[in-house]
C-alpha cells in the first residue's frame, strides 16, 4: 500500500493514510493512525450521484416501503426502541420516502424526518403526510434534548464529515436517549469472500466505512455511551452474480446459515448497528 497525504480523518484528525481500492473512477484510502476508511471523492459529486440515483429509484422504494416485509422489520426495530419513550419523539436521519417513520407514526410516536433527496422528502410529505425536512441534518435547526430515540439506515456510509453528525445527534437527544445507527461493516465476512466486487463498496457514493470499532469510537468522541452493538447477513456471491435456483440455490442457503449465526457473534456480519446512549445529567 502507498503512504499519501490526503484530507485529514475525520474520525481522529490524522493527516496520513495508506491508498486501499479503487473501484468506478474514485478510491478509498485508510487512516494510519486510527483505521477509518474514506474516500478521496468529492463531497459535492457524491452529493450530486446520491441525489440523482434516489430520484431515480424513488417509486421503487415506495413500492419496497409498503411490502409486509419491510413493515414486519420495522415494526420490530419499533419495539426494540419502545423502552426508551419518554417524550415520545422520534428523528430519522435519511427519511427516504418515509417508510419507517410512517411505521412509527401508526405507533404513536412523534416522528420527524430530514432528507437529502428532495424528491423522496416531497413524497413522504406529500403522499405520507409526514414532517420530512428538506436537507441534512446539521443544518436543520432541530431543538436541543428534543428526542427519546433517533434513526438512521443506511445513512452514515453516505456522509463526508460523520463527526459532525454525531455532535449534532447527541445535541438533539435528550438525557438518556439513544441513537440507533445501522451502516455498512467493512470488516465483514462478505467482504472478504467478494472482495471489492461487493456492491456496498463503492466510493463515488458510500464516503465512509465503518468497521466495529471505528463506529463505537465515533459515539465516545461524541460523548455517547455504546450499549450494544449487533451485526448480521453474509454473502459469498457478488450481488450482480445471476440467481441461482434449484439445489444450488438450497445450498447456498445451507452454507450460509451458520456464518450468518456466527456474524451475531463476532461482529462480521454486512451490517454493523450500534445502540448508543446519551449520558443522563443531574437533575433529569
Amino acid at each position: 500500500m502507498s503512504i499519501f497525504v490526503s484530507r485529514s480523518c475525520d474520525l481522529c484528525g490524522a493527516e496520513t493514510a495508506e491508498h486501499l481500492l479503487t473501484k468506478n473512477g474514485a478510491s478509498y484510502c485508510r487512516c494510519g493512525s486510527c483505521g477509518f476508511i474514506y474516500t478521496d471523492q468529492c463531497a459535492e459529486d457524491s452529493k450530486a450521484a446520491n441525489a440523482d440515483y434516489f430520484a431515480a429509484t424513488l417509486e421503487q422504494y415506495a413500492r419496497k416501503a409498503g411490502s409486509p416485509r419491510k413493515q414486519a422489520a420495522w415494526r420490530r426495530i419499533l419495539a426494540s426502541l419502545e423502552p426508551h419513550r419518554r417524550l415520545g419523539t422520534l428523528l430519522e436521519v435519511g427519511a427516504n420516502v418515509g417508510g419507517f417513520l410512517a411505521a412509527a407514526r401508526d405507533q404513536g410516536w412523534k416522528a420527524v424526518g430530514v432528507e437529502p433527496s428532495l424528491p423522496c422528502a416531497r413524497f413522504a410529505r406529500e403522499q405520507r403526510g409526514l414532517d420530512v425536512r428538506d436537507g441534512v441534518l446539521e443544518e436543520a435547526g432541530l431543538p436541543e434534548n428534543a428526542f427519546d430515540v433517533v434513526y438512521a439506515n443506511a445513512v452514515f456510509e453516505h456522509l463526508p464529515k460523520p463527526g459532525l453528525v454525531f455532535q449534532e445527534v447527541e445535541r438533539i437527544l435528550r438525557p438518556g436517549g439513544v441513537v440507533l445507527i445501522d451502516t455498512v461493516n467493512w470488516d465483514s465476512y462478505t467482504r472478504r469472500n467478494v472482495g471489492q466486487e461487493w456492491k456496498l463498496i463503492d466510493p463515488r457514493v458510500h464516503l465512509c466505512l465503518y468497521t466495529p470499532d471505528t463506529l463505537a469510537r465515533y459515539c465516545r468522541n461524541a460523548g455517547l455511551e455504546v450499549v450494544r452493538m449487533h451485526s448480521h447477513g453474509v454473502r459469498f456471491r457478488p450481488n450482480h452474480a445471476p440467481p441461482l435456483s434449484g439445489f444450488a440455490r438450497i445450498w447456498e442457503e445451507v452454507r450460509k446459515a451458520p456464518w450468518s449465526a456466527l456474524s451475531r457473534f463476532t461482529l462480521k456480519g454486512d451490517s454493523i448497528a450500534v445502540l448508543a446512549r446519551k449520558p443522563e445529567t443531574s437533575g433529569n
